[in-house]
């Protein structure tokens, strides 16, 4: 009764208001044409009167759902549930109230960006009383349409720095676009119950609603035991047990049989000593470690940013206002960083594939075949068997099961392609570890590369004009799949998910695509090793050389920063030419600054280009590489409430440092003994396998 004499005095102060709204609320108030509790006020046309907006206000008001149960469910027990909450609630029984305190409520601070809003996911997942409850990430898809509404749009949507709707893959780029809304609900009643009761509440609002089955949670779910999980924990079993053995009965000395060196190559204290020991290798080359050092953090900087976009900020706003500054374009022109990679790859690869000719006059394709994949695959087995059959039940959170649940999903279904290194065929939607693209293309340009170094070694004219053909035809390939298929290799302000999934399919990912600057690389490697690549230079003509350098650098970094402005308009011809030149031009500075360094022109940057921490960071190199996703969409997935964006969250010292370790421990418990396996068993005679 008491609860029932609150709601009327309630009803009374909201006809007060009105009264009060008639009188002080204008035309052009900011209320007359903005969203209220997350719902959509769709402006009135000129010609209508005050009266309409005003209604069109107090209507929002009472519509917007307070309870979302599904009232309506497809199964009786999921309607009985959804009564006996309303009951209970209306009973004030304490179980009740939690699930309905659980479930989000409009907040203030939506025209910051603060749409996001998770509700309490520990409460709702507590709730084991009359009901279980379950817990729910609707994503609502909010159109604001109309000549006023314009601003509007733009800051509820966050400025639209990503463009993207409710039925985009959501675990690994965000759905930026959508807002989504924790849901308590009765664990007897599924997504699609409550889907079907939210579409009918939000409709005459202008909002779309998608729940997905894979967004739904109850606590103490158990997931099915698969045969590929047994596997997962019988080889991380194993390799356990061999690092237990090969530390514990390390004696210091080296191994007289193939078992004795095989302890030994699993030994921790040995491999952390050599990850440590930051002496000069004789089959170093210079420059690749800092190379690599920058671009890798570079590049780690832009995945952050990416992963941050799942986030939920209660500015918003901000972090789209600052990634649109010209200064962002740094991180927007992030496929450059990739470049440099395949340039390096491609350096290393054809120079010790040079030094093999040297020695022996051929190559054996069986050897290097099974060094690359010694190299390569350890690893990435490791990382897909733990994101798969391991990750998926450390933790949980609100989007959990979209970043890490639904991700494992994927892998488990398409890890195959991965074991073939084919897995960037068939893009970012249905790949195992999405930033591995990298990878699978790094391994089909290194097969190419063996026949290629061959012909070039026994027929320098006709090598050469492979290598300048082969490069050209990539070069044309990339300017007609931007232009046909409206694409762009610069994430430009307001892209669309959709674009991006499209560039990766038809361009990014592919080898055909990437080979240019892969081959430039080769060909630098080519005249590092002849005899005309040393030239004699002054100091002045050395310095100039270094000015050209940065200059080339900083503008092929900085052209498209009109691109990556707000209110950009997508065009064919700068997306296409930046596609097309770029590689070009980053694999002109990457080769003029590579020949100053091997060429001792460093003068006063020696210091830093021969830096100690470059040494060290090159031997984890990889293991940062594969690891730094899993580790930012861990943070995502467990993330339960909205925080306040500052640039600085960039750099979170913590997940760095997480980051590190774990680079570190993988790098001496996979990568180095298996790297050592190879050497005992089947390369007696090679030199350094760290060649990537």
């Amino acid at each position: 009764m008491a609860a029932r004499t609150c709601v009327l005095l309630c009803l009374i102060c909201v006809c007060a208001a009105r009264e009060c709204i008639e009188l002080t609320i204008g035309d052009n108030n900011i209320f007359s044409q903005s969203i209220f509790n997350n719902t959509i006020l769709k402006v009135a046309a000129n010609n209508e009167s005050f009266e309409s907006s005003r209604v069109n206000l107090l209507d929002l008001w009472d519509k917007f759902p307070r309870i979302m149960v599904p009232v309506n469910g497809t199964s009786d027990q999921c309607r009985r549930d959804s009564r006996l909450f309303l009951d209970s609630l209306d009973r004030l029984e304490l179980w009740a109230l939690k699930m309905f305190d659980a479930t989000a409520k409009p907040p203030s601070g939506i025209l910051s960006g603060n749409g996001n809003q998770y509700g309490d996911f520990d409460e709702c997942l507590g709730i084991d009383g009359a009901v279980r409850g379950k817990y729910c990430l609707a994503s609502l898809q909010v159109s604001i349409g109309g000549e006023k509404g314009q601003q509007l749009d733009y800051l509820v949507h966050s400025g639209h720095y990503l463009r993207s709707n409710v039925t985009d893959m959501g675990h690994r780029l965000p759905r930026y676009s959508s807002i989504l809304w924790g849901v308590c609900i009765p664990s007897s009643c599924s997504s699609f119950d409550l889907e079907d009761e939210l579409s009918h509440k939000l409709s005459d609002l202008g909002i779309s609603v998608k729940v997905h089955n894979t967004l739904c949670t109850v606590k103490n779910f158990k997931r099915p035991y698969s045969f590929g999980k047994t596997l997962s924990i019988t080889f991380f079993l194993s390799i356990i047990l061999l690092l237990s053995l090969g530390t514990l009965l390390d004696n210091g000395k080296e191994g007289e049989t193939n078992f004795e060196k095989l302890l030994n190559a699993f030994s921790l204290k040995r491999n952390l000593r050599k990850v440590f020991d930051l002496s000069d290798s004789p089959t170093r080359v210079k420059g690749v470690d800092a190379f690599r050092g920058i671009n890798a953090f570079a590049l780690l900087l832009g995945h952050k940013s990416m992963a941050m976009a799942h986030s939920p900020y209660v500015n918003k706003t901000s972090y789209s206002e600052v990634f649109g500054m010209p200064w962002a374009v740094i991180g927007r022109s992030a496929i450059i960083y990739t470049d440099s990679f395949l340039y390096l790859s491609g350096f290393l690869n054809a120079h010790n594939l040079l030094q093999d000719l040297e020695k022996k006059g051929t190559i054996n394709f069986k050897d290097r075949m099974l060094a690359r994949w010694f190299r390569l695959f350890p690893m990435f087995l490791s990382l897909m068997l733990f994101c798969t059959y391991i990750l998926p039940d450390i933790n949980n959170g609100p989007q959990w099961n979209l970043v890490v649940e639904e991700h494992s999903r994927v892998c488990e279904k398409n890890m195959w392609r991965s074991f073939l290194f084919i897995h960037n065929y068939f893009g970012f939607e249905d790949m195992c570890l999405t930033h591995t693209h990298q990878i699978g293309m790094d391994m089909q340009l290194y097969v190419a590369t063996l026949p290629l170094m061959f012909v070039l070694w026994k027929f320098r004219r006709t090598g050469l004009a492979l290598i300048v053909g082969i490069a050209a035809a990539s070069t044309v390939l990339r300017y007609l799949a931007i232009y046909w298929y409206d694409i762009s290799m610069f994430v430009y302000y307001g892209i669309s998910v959709q674009k991006l999934l499209d560039a990766a399919r038809y361009s990014y990912i592919l080898p055909t695509h990437r080979a240019t600057i892969y081959l430039i690389g080769v060909s630098m490697a080519y005249f590092i090793k002849s005899k005309k690549s040393h030239i004699k230079l002054s100091d002045n003509q050395a310095r100039f050389v270094w000015a050209f350098c940065f200059a080339l650098a900083a503008y092929t970094i900085a052209s498209p920063y009109q691109m990556g402005l707000e209110g950009y308009k997508y065009e064919h011809y700068p997306a296409a030419m930046f596609a097309t030149l770029t590689p070009i031009l980053w694999g002109l500075f990457m080769c003029v600054a590579h020949w100053c360094i091997c060429n001792d022109y460093t003068g006063s940057g020696k210091a830093f280009v021969e830096a100690r921490i470059f040494k060290f960071f090159n031997k984890i190199a990889y293991a940062v590489y594969l690891t730094q996703f899993p580790i930012f969409f861990y943070n995502v997935g467990i993330q339960r409430h909205s925080e306040y964006y500052t640039p600085m969250l960039l750099i979170q010292i913590p997940e760095m440092m997480v980051i590190l370790v774990v680079s570190i421990l993988t790098t001496v418990a996979i990568e180095m003994p298996f790297n050592q396996v190879y050497r005992i068993y089947f390369g007696k005679s090679q030199t350094k396998l760290k060649d990537k």
